[in-house]
């Protein structure tokens, strides 16, 4: 009972930020000089709920202990160049560097929907960020909405727009995002061709059991 009360209150100091805090400036300027103070990372949204969260880079201990009340248990950082200080942390945490205003390859992307499949199969909730959580972490946002919610690109942006007013914000993100189905494809029928010279292999591809989404596409796709 306790934690769900710290829980709501947590909730609660969101919508406080969300009113009083205007720009990441001004929200830098408030956390300086309090490391411990409770407010979520700025741009904090669930995509959906205890799944998946999204938001920009987790700069101090308080940012990083909101994200535990709320019920995160594993980040993904994006951003090479702001990485949260998450020694000591109790958080299970991937790093999938890239760099700032270009889009993560297909072999990122990748790897993003593995660790979001092995969170979803163990119950934990993800969260997944960049410096200011809008362009890398639009790309993941979208490819998860195409990928677990069979949304088209073109749908999974308006969307993620939507809810994250400014993401996916260069041409070459974006074009990331509508290629992802085309571009997957061609990756996995690749790695399907190189592996099927591996003997030890041959009998799970007969069976299919490696072709079943866990390179970043659902089976129904490779049809």
């Amino acid at each position: 009972m306790e934690r769900e009360k710290k829980k709501m209150w947590c909730r609660r100091q969101l919508i406080v930020k969300a009113l009083e805090i205007k720009n990441e400036e001004e929200y830098r300027l408030m956390l300086e000089g309090d490391e411990d103070a409770l407010y979520p990372p700025w741009f904090f949204t669930w995509v959906e709920e205890n799944k998946l969260a999204a938001f920009a880079w987790p700069q101090t201990r308080g940012n990083l202990e909101f994200l535990w009340e709320g019920g995160i248990r594993h980040i993904v950082t994006l951003c090479p160049e702001k990485v949260p200080p998450l020694a000591n942390s109790k958080f299970e945490w991937t790093f999938i560097p890239v760099t700032e205003c270009q889009a993560p390859s297909i072999e990122d992307i990748f790897k993003f929907i593995r660790v979001v499949q092995w969170c979803r199969k163990n119950n934990k909730p993800l969260g997944v960020h960049c410096r200011m959580g809008l362009g890398r972490t639009g790309v993941m946002v979208a490819v998860y909405l195409m990928y677990f919610h069979g949304l088209e690109a073109d749908q999974a942006l308006k969307n993620l727009r939507y809810l994250r007013p400014g993401s996916v914000d260069s041409p070459e993100q974006e074009d990331c995002v509508l290629n992802y189905r085309v571009t997957a494809k061609i990756a996995n029928a690749a790695r399907i061709k190189r592996i099927t010279k591996r003997p030890d292999h041959f009998l799970d591809i007969l069976k299919g059991s490696t072709r079943d989404g866990v390179w970043g596409l659902p089976r129904k796709w490779l049809k």
